[in-house]
């Protein structure tokens, strides 16, 4: 991994995501409870005493000591809390890290603690220390229910890398780690992102893959008019590569309407689902951040754009299945 992508890594983080507009949009304050069971869930995982994950081997100094590379970077300070003030003689001893980083997320906000929960998913140990990613997600989502919070970790999404000739088998890349999100955004992410996502996994539909991932992460840093303009140029790809791969005739430079009525007219849909499918692109045209608003600004509402998510994720569903049938 080049370092600019490692450093950008560090800073894709529940916190960054979440929009800095006063207090009224900062996380509930988790309880005490809940922070301790991650935290002992954690211990119990990277040490190997749970060994149907571990594997058996203890990988806590190591863990600690990525964890807390990642966290000082984040925050901009070589030290997390006043342990390491107090202790620089002892900066060599690894133990120190962990002292540092768990003084600090005891006592951290809310964001604080979930970018950590976010950042262990991306370290280099992770895939060694966490062997069924699942399960540990599982887990995860498992204490926030007993919590009863209103958060979720996504799960992992992984694809298969194209072979390469004379190079046996296929490697598993993964191409969105697990993220925290409130749960009516886990609602929308499970019935409608996912089987989009699954739907687009073909190498050829890369591009709007893509571009649907970035809508959703507009999404959650409250970037409502951006996640618009992403929804539309999802929606514009897919429709794109249906025509291509079908081999009907289009324009590079069309819209979202003409290319949609090509779409429709060489498949078995019937024509009234123009319209409701079209409405993806108005709402683009009309409230996104893709055409000036002149004299009057746009603001584009959470559930507005909740709506558009949904709404292209599943339009994409519909059509991928309807007409991507060329092998």
């Amino acid at each position: 991994m080049l370092i600019k992508d490692r450093i950008n890594s560090i800073f894709d983080v529940f916190s960054r995501r979440r929009p800095i507009s006063g207090q009224q949009n900062r996380p509930d304050v988790i309880p005490e409870r809940l922070r301790n069971r991650i935290l002992l869930l954690y211990r119990d995982v990277i040490s190997g005493r749970w060994s149907q994950w571990g594997g058996g081997e203890d990988h806590t100094i190591v863990f600690w000591e990525q964890m807390h590379n990642s966290l000082v970077h984040l925050h901009g300070s070589p030290w997390l809390s006043d342990v390491g003030t107090m202790r620089r003689e002892n900066y060599n001893n690894f133990n120190i890290y962990i002292e540092d980083s768990l003084k600090f997320l005891m006592n951290c906000d809310t964001d604080d603690f979930f970018d950590f929960i976010e950042l262990s998913f991306k370290l280099d140990i992770a895939w060694r220390a966490i062997q069924d990613k699942k399960q540990f997600v599982d887990a995860v989502n498992e204490i926030f229910r007993i919590e009863h919070t209103r958060y979720q970790l996504t799960p992992y999404v992984e694809e298969l890398e194209e072979s390469h000739p004379g190079v046996p088998g296929r490697a598993i890349k993964i191409i969105a780690y697990p993220k925290i999100i409130c749960a009516e955004d886990e609602i929308v992410h499970r019935e409608a992102v996912l089987p989009a996502l699954s739907a687009l996994s073909a190498p050829h539909f890369k591009s709007a893959n893509t571009e649907l991932r970035e809508a959703m992460d507009e999404y959650r840093k409250g970037q409502y008019g951006d996640c618009l303009t992403k929804c539309g140029s999802a929606f514009e790809s897919v429709l794109k590569v249906l025509c291509k791969r079908n081999q009907w005739s289009f324009s590079e430079q069309a819209t979202a309407a003409p290319l949609l009525r090509i779409v429709i007219d060489n498949s078995s849909l019937d024509s009234f689902f123009e319209q409701p499918l079209l409405l993806i692109a108005t709402i683009r045209n009309r409230l996104s951040s893709s055409h000036g608003a002149g004299s009057n600004p746009r603001f584009v509402q959470r559930h507005i754009a909740q709506y558009a998510v949904s709404s292209t994720a599943a339009a994409m569903v519909l059509l991928v299945n309807e007409v991507d049938t060329v092998s």
